[in-house]
């Protein structure tokens, strides 16, 4: 079951900046656990020029186990371009991307690599994740997505049927193993207005089957500490309306290939239209959670056109009067302002609510200093004369842009 000295059975690919923090534990776990297997595998990591001490992790790694090939970014690509280095880079004859903070659940892992060798005609294999929560001891909280038959698997060019299965699942194709002669023609550049898994899905179904199965091969960080982000998170707080691009790009393949498989347009546009709204009360609420209250209100207004106000754990009219203040802070800042005097309209436990804004401070009158800085005010109407301000800004008529919302029956 196991490949060439140069065609490896498995090649697992790391793109990683500034994350120095999680390489011991994300190198050990995965070199020892295929050593164990005794499968034949290579680490393939592009480094996207990190500053912190990634690099010296990585050589002392690289040094000690030959499976490992580190490439070093001469200046920071961006997040996909990175991926797409080490994707272009495996030499192994299944591929799988495992993000630094996530880790592979070895055994399920070995398992679809030596699937996919042992059957051509499969090209994709797509599975669900688990959460790990990084304040609870990496404890497993739950799993993102799941169906009910134990796999699934749609033939070359079943778009309609797959698509229909995205969609009544609520599928994000997000954790895949993939057979690396079709990558080429799988992946590439992140396209605009495409969420790219969906891209990769509907690319992959092209060129042949796709198999979905409900065991997970990666556990990934929901939540972690301190000022971690996860990409995740990141992307389900904004990449929201790329994935009705990507539903519709799979529709059209569909239309295109499978004659008939599809409704109506208006049936296929209510289907993705849910889809679409489900992830937007998912934005929204994490949105509110990261206090940017402006995106947050905005997402709630959009949902209001379907008649749709879910639930996001703070008040929807909160939100509205919390997104003026923002916009009216954000505004002084952007006007050049370094020192923003905040008015006691504006009390102290709406001021705590606001996220920093990069290159200005918060200050009340009675804390002014004597230094020389462009300053702004921000409250309501203009400010005392006394005050020495180069410009204010009114946050009544900032509340007349966040109108708040009606009570639907």
């Amino acid at each position: 079951m196991s490949g060439s000295p140069t065609t490896p059975l498995l090649s697992l690919c790391l793109a990683t900046y500034n994350r120095a923090r999680y390489l011991d534990r994300y190198l050990t776990h995965h070199l020892e656990a295929f050593e164990a297997a005794g499968i034949d595998y290579e680490v393939v990591v592009s480094d996207n020029c990190s500053t912190d001490e990634t690099p010296q992790i990585l050589a002392r790694y690289a040094a000690a186990h030959p499976q490992v090939r580190v490439i070093r970014q001469p200046k920071n690509l961006g997040a996909h371009p990175n991926i797409l280095t080490t994707l272009r880079e495996a030499r192994g004859e299944v591929v799988v991307s495992i993000s630094d903070d996530d880790l592979a659940v070895p055994d399920q892992l070995i398992a679809y690599a030596r699937r996919l060798k042992d059957d051509p005609a499969l090209m994709m294999i797509q599975a669900p994740w688990l959460l790990m929560d990084e304040t609870k001891d990496n404890a497993i909280t739950g799993k993102f997505y799941d169906f009910d038959d134990e796999e699934q698997r749609f033939e070359t060019g079943q778009f309609g049927n797959c698509l229909a299965f995205v969609i009544q699942n609520h599928v994000f194709p997000e954790c895949w193993v993939v057979r690396r002669s079709a990558l080429p023609a799988i992946v590439g550049p992140v396209p605009r207005f495409t969420y790219s898994y969906f891209f990769m899905l509907a690319h992959a179904l092209s060129n042949g089957d796709v198999l979905f199965s409900r065991a997970p091969h990666i556990v990934a960080t929901s939540v972690a500490k301190g000022a971690n982000v996860h990409v995740g998170n990141t992307e389900a707080m904004e990449s929201w309306d790329t994935y009705r691009g990507g539903l519709e790009l799979m529709a059209s393949y569909a239309r295109q290939f499978n004659p008939g498989a599809l409704p109506d347009a208006a049936g296929v546009g209510a289907a993705i239209n849910l889809f679409v709204c489900e992830r937007m009360a998912v934005a929204a609420r994490l949105q509110a959670h990261a206090k940017n209250w402006s995106n947050a209100y905005q997402i709630l207004r959009r949902l209001l056109a379907y008649e749709d106000q879910p639930d996001v754990g703070v008040d929807h009219d909160d939100i509205a009067r919390l997104a003026a203040v923002e916009t009216a802070l954000v505004e002084c800042a952007q006007r050049g302002a370094e020192e923003i005097v905040v008015g006691d309209a504006i009390p102290d436990h709406v001021l705590e609510r606001m996220n920093p804004i990069p290159g200005a401070v918060f200050v009340r009158k009675d804390k002014l200093g004597s230094h020389h800085v462009k300053r702004a005010y921000c409250g309501v109407g203009e400010p005392d004369p006394s005050l020495q301000v180069d410009f204010s800004c009114d946050i009544v008529p900032a509340m007349d842009r966040f109108p708040t919302f009606p009570r639907l029956a």
